[in-house]
């Protein structure tokens, strides 16, 4: 009987050892979190959009806030080109330009 309890003493132990030995022959991470076409897709929309929102002439009026505005809109532009040419996480830059489309002045 000595066995029988050291084995159950132990049990909890050797399941852990037992999964960790399996999950290290499992892949790092899973395939379909890696697919970044979703992520791909919705920046192309939102650069489509952000396109449409820079005017290409600015009323008299409020031309300091149009050409504020427009700049801003650039810098996404530009930064989400360069993040591309780098290849960077889509997932992250659609977080990042999502993040700083949240600063631009509202719409009149």
């Amino acid at each position: 009987m000595p066995f029988a309890r050291i084995f159950r003493r132990w049990l909890p132990v050797l399941s852990l050892i037992a999964a960790a030995q399996a999950m290290a022959g499992q892949p790092a991470s899973d395939p379909a979190l890696a697919d970044t076409s979703g992520c791909s897709m919705l920046i192309d929309i939102v650069l489509e959009s952000l396109r449409t929102e820079i005017d290409p002439a600015c009323a008299a009026l409020d031309k300091d806030a149009c050409e504020a505005k427009n700049g801003q809109i650039r810098a996404l532009l530009d930064l989400v080109e360069q993040r591309r040419q780098r290849k960077a996480d889509e997932c992250d830059t659609l977080a990042r330009v999502n993040r700083l489309i949240s600063t631009l002045p509202p719409k009149p």
